[in-house]
């Protein structure tokens, strides 16, 4: 398997990470904010999305560098913290004692500075490449700045989420891709 085929293959995990987490919005309208449907859906995304958010960096590493991924490096790290936090609500009293202690207080803030850190550093570096459609940069900032939406437990958050994951995922999977060396190539000729 060649390599263009394993990042096909992870775009593909981006893009179910990203149904995933869209699926954490109904289920907590349903049945509520940590419910345990609402959890599970967020549990199989983070795993899905630390591994697929590898070929967000990789479609473009040449155009975006180290700082590309310093990005892609946060974002997995804020993931696997927020998989970690996840983890312990199904396990039964381990969170009640997780709840107010200083290891998850700490790993929460990692995940969020990671995820948020990495989010917009990941989408300022990602309209410069010019890879990705523009679209995808944007959905990346929408998700961000759905944060401040004034919703009781910010419940759409995870629908802005996985709809950025769709549309990396989904370019990658069918390589609607620009890479700059094909731009140069494209207006020399």
């Amino acid at each position: 398997m060649n390599v263009n085929r394993v990042i096909q293959w992870l775009g593909m995990i981006c893009l179910i990470a990203g149904i995933a987490r869209m699926g954490m919005t109904p289920t907590s309208l349903i049945w509520g904010t940590d419910s345990v449907q609402e959890l599970t859906f967020g549990f199989i995304a983070c795993i899905l999305m630390s591994v697929g958010s590898i070929a967000l960096y990789m479609v473009q590493s040449r155009e975006t560098g180290i700082l590309g991924f310093i990005s892609t490096l946060a974002i997995i790290i804020g993931n696997v913290a927020t998989t970690a936090l996840v983890f312990t609500a199904f396990l039964p009293g381990v969170r009640e004692i997780a709840e107010g202690s200083a290891v998850a207080g700490i790993t929460q803030m990692i995940g969020m500075i990671g995820m948020t850190g990495g989010t917009l550093l990941y989408a300022i570096v990602t309209f410069r490449a010019k890879v990705f459609p523009r679209w995808v940069a944007v959905l990346h900032l929408v998700m961000l700045l759905s944060l401040f939406l004034p919703i009781e437990d910010n419940k759409y958050f995870a629908f802005f989420w996985g709809l950025a994951y769709v549309g990396a995922g989904l370019c990658i999977w069918i390589g609607k891709l620009s890479p700059r060396s094909a731009q140069g190539s494209t207006n020399a000729g």
